[in-house]
């Protein structure tokens, strides 16, 4: 291994392709669940600092770290082995109107942790929190009922719910 790589026209080439591509692999890796990072720790003759080293966007760097190619194509190998085995599910979830009905909900109970993070606060740490998750849990659950609500109105079964509600909560009044 060398410190510069002595590339040919057709591997200048190759590599333009793989830049022009990296972003996007990049995200299909992450969205598999797979994150291509290793912790490297520099030879104690060199000394240095443990880094971690994401090997897909530093692909045409690894040599440096004396990664070898081998290490990116296990985590590629891994990802695609993830979508190999979500084909079927994935297929069934396309056509599946409430899996898009679910987007929603999600898209909607994730407002308040948006705006948080256009104030400028760490959207991440609030929304993992206790107090973020039982908000976020909070307006998904309004969410859906509004939604549920909605529905029974549009359908004209909202009034019989609502009597069948009150009697069953022991109201007297049925309006």
């Amino acid at each position: 291994m060398v410190d510069d790589r002595i590339e040919e026209e057709a591997a200048r080439v190759a590599r333009v392709k793989i830049n022009r591509v990296m972003v996007e692999t990049h995200d299909i890796i992450l969205n598999s669940g797979i994150n291509p990072t290793l912790t490297w720790t520099p030879p104690p003759a060199l000394g240095g600092y443990v880094r971690d080293i994401d090997l897909i966007q530093n692909i045409f760097n690894l040599h440096g770290f004396r990664i070898g190619p081998d290490e990116v194509m296990d985590y590629i190998d891994k990802t695609i082995g993830i979508y190999e085995s979500n084909h079927k599910p994935s297929l069934i979830r396309t056509f599946n109107p409430f899996f898009y009905i679910g987007l929603v909900f999600d898209a909607i109970s994730e407002l308040p942790f948006i705006a948080i993070g256009k104030f400028g606060f760490n959207r991440q740490k609030v929304e993992s929190s206790v107090i973020g998750r039982v908000v976020k849990g909070i307006l998904y659950l309004i969410t859906v009922v509004a939604a549920l609500l909605t529905i029974l109105q549009i359908l004209d079964y909202l009034e019989p719910v609502k009597r069948f509600t009150h009697e069953l909560f022991g109201s007297n009044n049925a309006n």
